[in-house]
């Protein structure tokens, strides 16, 4: 029998931050968006239906918005903070995903955002 593999998704998560490299960017808060997986086992919260026992999203999400409001000059740095803080509050992590997108970068192109994606 083959193993299952288990998450929780966080998509679409947006909050305003001061990241950036520019001084701009650091005075007036941008617009993020957060798609974060976290891989857990989650044999015991579907046995049982236990909170306790599964990662609780809005805690998760408490912690993601913590970690956004410290400023970064690199979304590559928010996102290992925002990793970081996860996995410290939540040892059951086994492994996840996040993708941190800056929503309409100030940069001479027309695009929707760019975004740095971490994953362990």
């Amino acid at each position: 029998m083959n193993a299952l593999r288990t998450s929780v998704e966080i998509e679409g998560l947006t909050v305003r931050a001061l990241h950036g490299v520019d001084a701009m960017e650091r005075d007036v808060p941008g617009e993020f968006r957060l798609d974060v997986r976290l891989d857990y086992d989650a044999s015991e919260a579907m046995r049982t239906d236990d909170i306790a026992a599964a990662i609780n999203y809005a805690a998760a999400i408490e912690i993601i918005r913590s970690e956004m409001s410290v400023p970064s000059r690199l979304l590559e740095h928010a996102a290992a903070r925002v990793r970081d803080a996860l996995v410290a509050a939540m040892p059951q992590i086994s492994g996840g995903r996040i993708r941190l997108a800056k929503l309409h970068p100030p940069v001479s192109a027309q695009l929707a955002a760019c975004a740095f994606v971490l994953e362990w």
